[in-house]
């Protein structure tokens, strides 16, 4: 059987391969004969005992002394013409004579002087084949002869089985004696041979695989394999006879898209013309490759490039041995003939299969009925047929003895509503068993799923068809997509056009073969011709095949429409199909919710994708103009957002068209004719050429972003927006659906019971439901456990132990799923109302930090709005439409300003310096803003040029998403209130039940009650904290302003006092604020004058300049001093909101009030009657805190007022070591006194402290601006108010020379003022708190004590 199979591989693989190498390498009538015997070896059966005494044999025999004959003929011919030259009998020069070029084209060729390679050449193709054809011969000789050794042994085996009974035992007795002796010796002959066996054995077997392998692939799918490499063979070198093999291929894949079959018997006979027409087409290509007909036909001939004969190989009269291949082709001209015979081969094998049974063959042809055979035992029965069945009908069904209750059915199929079924019938065997296989049908499932999704992979083909290869023709293509796209039943109506998809794309494609003849030209707009037209026709095939199978998808399912045919009823898996639907209504709610999310980002990637251009600017501005308009007014944008919607489609249509159409060659004269517009202009409108590869990213991203739209106008608009409807009350079931889904004990509910609702349930109602829907489970488990109990006789009692696991097991896990959904969704609601909280927070720090980050007039907008906006909250609304609007603005014209026909250059002043500057002032004044570069006007304003133009939008985008996302918290908590029945909470804190009273309840309420409200306790000092580090931060004049604002706050002493000029102060602080900004941007560079202060005759310092925060071109001023403004202002505004909530008498009953204590109570009187409980005698450890707060903070403070008057040495240090001393020597009487006393001392300690810290911010100038006069001149002045400037960025004096005078740059600043003054404010409020006179009447008690 081995050698049978190896036999078999070397007839079928080896010895035509030998011959198409003998062809290939030499070109005359010997190798045409070898030629012959290539083309006759896929009619011949293979080589067995029958076929070598017939044909085969006689093949093979022929080949061997063929090939010996050419040999010797060779032999023969070398020997003469060498001895005609040796005996000048024949002239040297005789080649490309009319007797040498005769008897070189029957195959006769001199060798003389040729290379050693191409000597071989000339002979080696007789002497391969000879050794091919004698090694085939004698091998496949020798299984007649080991078939006859086999049929001897049979016979003798059934003599000696007798005798070899009787002596086995003889046998095993002397193997067992001789063991010892002869086991060394023949245990290496074993293993010789067995080794042999096993490498021999191996080969068979991969030879038989291989074997069967191709087999079954000719066979089984022999239909398709031909339809194939029809069709390649057809493209691979455009011609008229190629066209033969196109036009076949066009015509069996349509008439198949069309639910038709071709009867075998016509299908055959096709196959055999296809054979004969193809072995005729390679012997003409084999016959041009002669000089002879080279001669007759020159290679440049267009008839010869008409039909597709290409001369391969060429021939020089110099050389006529030398072996030239023609280098004017390409890869497909050589790649043809390789076609062509593997075309033949496939067809010669195919039809050899058909006539090696010719009776089968008639039967399956011809007879009307097909057999159903069962396997339990009933009798026949025969189903008529109507028609022609296929090749395969009779073929023998599997049994499988595993299987009992399984029927085997063979059945042909009719072609018409088959969808398995290339170009004849086909075989339906397999088991059909009772239940059904679950994997076959899922199997069968998803592909039906994926043909009836045909149309998309159609839509997509016809989209890249056209993409791909651009022409008038192509075009109709690309809008036939996109109005599919836009239609919102596209499936249906992709359907109902498919028949025309299909003949348009036929005669587009039959169009292109033919102009891709060699000898015709492209029609600009129209044919386009490439070089290599496999590529092209190759890819054009592919997406006709998508319409081919659109088109049968079409015609099956009308078919089955018509029929009728019944549903199948839900399977046994209800609960499975129940979860899946919930799982999908979810999916869907989700994209209604979402699925804008994917427009907008689609929106985002179309903009910047790529070099900015004038339709991509029109694509963000809508974007922009949709946000601008959610968050100004929302119902209005709820109005217009179907149309929004719409007037994008149909401009993304527009875009694709003008795109589209500007890529052919005369369309840039056209619209230069018509616009007057240069190239230049024209590619910033976004119109210009682009290769292939970029012009399908430039309209498949446009194309992708019109499908999303598409989706979204169809499918998800309607949800959108009844879920984001406010007006009417949208309740959303899944609130209310994640609890109900769990019962009490854990038990997981059924959910095909529950059903959505759109009402706001009471408690009562909801417990209503409860027990009903508890009452049902019962009834449902009850049902459930019945119809286990039948089902448990009928299916085996392993499937149902593993199925009730399962269902324990998904039960389970549904139950966690479920509560993890309860928790998210209370911690979202945590999440939600912490944004609402802070949204206003973030949103004006985030764009009052980029304003500073890039100063420029756009950004002061934003500044102005919000600095006042913050303190006055009424404004808040307006600042956030306003700043919407600006920054939509601001993001169109920094788009259009990186526009390629906006050239800075053409409009920057050149400022030239003044004429009557020194030296050293031309040096310093070479850095400034107007000498340094060309001043470009639009940068003063806020426009650059950048290459990621995204990186410098993105802090324009993201304001513009964060005031998005302020409206939609804003907007979401609305609705959730509202469809909740709830109110906005009175205070705006995290733990809503912890109020004043939990206050003295423990560490943790403690904790929970000051993140509650701890700047509505401590906000003002916190203020005034923030007030003191901007003057530390700063240290320049408006450093100075807020000292002087911070004096005239606190003179007023009382919080109530405080409260009624607070708006002004939170205005002074804004209008500051604003002010500074406008001094950072200055005046216009571009008019090229100077400020006062760098006139040649002025004499400022660079120092002095920046202490004043003067606006300079050269020095200027610090953008970022304004974050420490901001903050202050942040906070100040914060506080009057504050100080308004202290007014409303729902505030002060949750946090408490925040009067301030009577300064006239005496503790010992007041003591009994004290709000606040005693904490004296530490009953927990919340007391204990509150006895280190109050009974000890004031020695600590006194301690800290010691480091601070110490820590330097100043004139200034000396007021804090009186201050404390004299606290330290009448401390505990100060203790004792009434509370306006102790107040009267300490606000004197306080103003002194902010006395200082405004004196150093005074003197700073002298530190920072006129230190070089000071060091030389005054150096007692720097020792007495240990003056040093704390702020870098100024310009020092060098250390040399000033050794004289040391600067205390470690002693200087106001850090240890800073800390101070904080404590001083803590203290302040120990001592009006009602938690201090407990103190004041343990000491009082003490004192009374020990006075006894």
């Amino acid at each position: 059987m081995a050698s049978q199979v190896v036999c078999g591989l070397i007839f079928r693989l080896l010895l035509p391969v030998c011959l198409a190498a003998a062809c290939l390498f030499r070109y005359n009538a010997l190798s045409f004969i070898y030629l012959i015997y290539l083309l006759l070896i896929p009619l011949f059966p293979e080589p067995t005992k029958t076929t070598m005494r017939g044909h085969t044999g006689r093949l093979l025999k022929s080949l061997c002394f063929t090939s010996i004959a050419f040999l010797l003929l060779h032999i023969i011919y070398q020997v003469t013409v060498n001895s005609l030259l040796a005996g000048d009998n024949l002239e040297p020069n005789f080649n490309c004579s009319t007797w040498e070029k005769s008897v070189r084209q029957l195959g006769l060729e001199s060798v003389r002087g040729a290379d050693a390679g191409n000597g071989i050449r000339v002979f080696i193709p007789d002497i391969g084949m000879f050794v091919a054809g004698l090694v085939t011969w004698l091998l496949c000789l020798s299984l007649e002869e080991k078939q006859q050794v086999k049929d001897m042994s049979q016979q003798h085996n059934k003599e000696d089985e007798d005798e070899e009974d009787e002596g086995e035992k003889r046998e095993e007795e002397e193997d067992l004696v001789e063991e010892t002796g002869e086991g060394e010796e023949g245990e290496g002959e074993e293993e010789e041979e067995s080794t042999k066996m096993i490498i021999l054995r191996q080969i068979a077997a991969v030879a038989s695989k291989v074997k069967e392998i191709i087999g079954n692939l000719i066979t089984t799918a022999g239909k398709v394999v031909v339809t194939i490499l029809l069709g390649l063979t057809g493209i691979m070198l455009p011609s008229l006879t190629s066209a033969v093999y196109f036009f076949t291929f066009l015509g069996l894949c349509t008439w198949w898209s069309f639910c038709r079959t071709f009867h075998p018997l016509i299908f055959s006979c096709l196959c055999v013309l296809m054979a004969i027409f193809s072995a005729g087409h390679l012997v003409v290509l084999y016959l041009y490759q002669f000089q002879l007909f080279q001669e007759l036909i020159p290679p440049g001939d267009s008839y010869a490039s008409l039909f597709g004969i290409s001369s391969v190989v060429q021939t020089d009269c110099s050389y006529t041995w030398m072996f030239r291949v023609n280098p004017a082709l390409a890869w497909h001209h050589y790649v043809n003939p390789i076609m062509l015979l593997v075309l033949y081969y496939t067809l010669a094998t195919l039809i050899r299969l058909w006539l090696q049974d010719p009776t089968d063959m008639v039967m399956r042809l011809f007879l009307p009925q097909v057999l159903i055979i069962t396997s339990n035992g009933s009798r026949p029965d025969y189903v008529p047929t109507s028609g022609p069945l296929g090749l395969d009908q009779y073929s023998t069904p599997q049994y499988k003895p595993d299987q009992p209750g399984s029927v085997y059915e063979v059945a042909g199929v009719r072609g018409e509503g088959s969808g398995e079924e290339m170009a004849g019938g086909a075989l339906a065997t397999a088991p059909v068993e009772e239940g059904g296989s679950p994997r076959a049908n899922a199997a069968v499932t998803t592909f039906r799923f994926i043909m009836k999704q045909s149309y998309i992979c159609a839509l997509i083909a016809m989209m890249a068809w056209s993409i791909t290869y651009v022409s008038w023709l192509t075009f109709v293509f690309l809008i036939w997509s996109c109005t599919l796209w836009m239609v919102r039943d596209r499936r249906k109506y992709a359907m109902i056009t498919s028949p025309f998809m299909v003949f348009y794309g036929n005669l587009l494609i039959i169009l292109q073969y033919i102009w891709s003849f060699e000898i015709l030209h492209p029609v600009p707009g129209l044919f386009l011709k490439k070089a290599v037209p496999f590529r092209e026709l190759g890819s054009k095939m592919l997406c006709l095949l998508s319409f081919w199978l659109l088109l049968r998808q079409a015609l099956t399912e009308r078919k089955e429409s018509q029929r009728e045919e019944l549903t199948l009823v839900h399977n046994q898996f209800g609960g499975h199909r129940e979860m899946m639907q919930v799982l999908g209504n979810t999916l869907t709610a989700m994209l209604n919710k979402y699925w804008i999310y994917i427009c907008a980002g689609m929106f985002f990637f179309v903009s910047f994708q790529g070099r900015i251009v004038m339709y991509k600017i029109i694509y963000m501005m809508l974007l922009l103009f949709c946000v601008a308009c959610y968050q100004v007014h929302y119902e209005w944008w709820r109005r217009m957002l179907k149309y929004f919607w719409m007037s994008v489609v149909f401009y993304t249509m527009l875009v694709l068209i003008l795109v589209y159409t500007f890529q052919f060659d005369s369309s840039i004269h056209v619209w230069s004719n018509m616009t007057g517009m240069s190239k230049d202009k024209l590619e910033d409108l976004g119109l210009e050429k682009f290769s292939v590869p970029a012009l399908f990213m430039r309209i498949f991203i446009p194309t992708s972003f019109l499908l999303v739209c598409i989706l979204h106008l169809h499918y998800f608009h309607q949800h959108f927006l009844l879920l984001t409807d406010i007006k009417t009350i949208y309740y959303c079931y899944f609130l209310f659906s994640i609890p109900r889904l769990v019962h009490l004990d854990g038990s997981l509910a059924d959910i095909s019971l529950i059903k959505p609702t759109l009402t706001v349930t009471t408690k009562e109602e909801e417990a209503g439901e409860k027990v009903q829907l508890e009452e049902e489970d019962k009834k449902e488990v009850n049902r459930r456990y019945e119809e286990e109990e039948m089902r448990r006789y009928e299916e085996p009692l392993e499937h149902c132990n593993l199925r009730s696991k399962w269902y324990l097991v998904v039960d389970r896990l549904t139950v966690l799923f479920l509560k993890f959904l309860q928790y998210f969704q209370q911690l979202q609601l945590t999440v939600w109302w912490l944004l609402e909280l802070h949204i206003i927070k973030i949103v004006s720090s985030y764009i009052l930090w980029v304003s500073i980050k890039e100063v420029s007039l756009f950004n002061y907008v934003f500044l102005v709005s919000w600095a006042f906006a913050l303190p006055f909250s009424q404004f808040r609304p307006l600042a956030s439409s306003v700043c919407t609007v600006w920054t939509c603005v601001i993001i169109v014209c920094k788009m259009l300003y990186q526009l390629t026909s906006i050239n800075p250059s053409t409009y920057s002043n050149n400022c030239s310096m003044p004429l009557n500057y020194t030296d050293a002032q031309r040096s310093e004044m070479a850095h400034s803003l107007l000498y340094s570069a060309p001043v470009d006007p639009a940068n003063w304003v806020g426009l650059r040029k950048f290459s990621p133009l995204l990186e410098n939008l993105r802090n324009n985008l993201l304001i513009l998403a964060l005031l998005a996302f302020e409206v939609t918290i804003y907007r979401h908590q609305d609705l959730y209130r509202m469809s909740n029945n709830l109110t906005t909470p009175v205070t705006r804190t995290i733990f809503h039940d912890i109020t004043r009273q939990h206050l003295d309840d423990g560490i943790l309420n403690c904790a929970k009650y000051f993140i509650n409200y701890f700047f509505y306790k401590f906000g003002l000092e916190t203020c005034f904290l923030l007030a003191v580090n901007v003057i530390g931060q700063r240290m320049d004049f408006y450093a100075m302003l807020h000292a002087f604002g911070l004096i005239a706050v606190i003179y007023r002493r009382r919080r109530k006092a405080i409260a009624e000029i607070w708006p002004k102060y939170s205005c002074f602080l804004a209008c500051m604020l604003s002010f500074q900004y406008f001094v950072c941007i200055g005046f216009p560079p571009a008019a090229c004058k100077d400020y006062p202060w760098r006139f040649p005759s002025s004499s400022t310092d660079s120092n002095v300049i920046k202490w004043l925060y003067f606006p300079d071109f050269h020095t200027k001023p610090n953008p970022l001093f304004l974050l420490y403004d901001f903050m202050l202002l942040l906070c100040a505004s914060l506080q009057r909101q504050v100080f308004e909530e202290e007014n409303e008498a729902a505030v002060r009953l949750l946090a408490g009030d925040n009067v301030e204590i009577c300064r006239d109570l005496d503790a010992a009187s007041f003591s009994q009657h004290n709000p606040v409980p005693d904490f004296i005698h530490c009953r927990s450890y919340l007391d204990m805190l509150k006895v280190i707060m109050f009974s000890y903070l004031f020695w600590f403070v006194l301690t800290i007022i010691f480091i601070t008057g110490t820590t330097r040495i100043s004139i200034f240090c000396m007021g804090y070591l009186v201050a404390c001393f004299y606290f330290l020597l009448f401390g505990g009487d100060l203790l004792l006194k009434p509370i306006k006393s102790i107040l009267h001392y300490w606000d004197f300690l306080i103003a002194y402290n902010v006395f200082v810290i405004t004196m150093k911010n005074i003197l700073s100038i002298l530190a920072c601006g006129y230190i070089k006069v000071l060091v030389t001149d005054h150096c007692w002045l720097i020792q007495l108010f240990s003056l040093a400037c704390t702020i870098k960025g100024y310009s020092k004096p060098e250390q040399h020379s000033h050794k004289q005078c040391e600067l205390p740059s470690d002693e200087a600043g106001i850090i240890w003022d800073s800390i101070c003054f904080a404590f001083l404010l803590l203290q302040r409020r120990v001592f009006m708190s009602y938690y201090f006179l407990h103190v004041v009447a343990d000491i009082r008690s003490s004192q009374i004590l020990a006075s006894r």
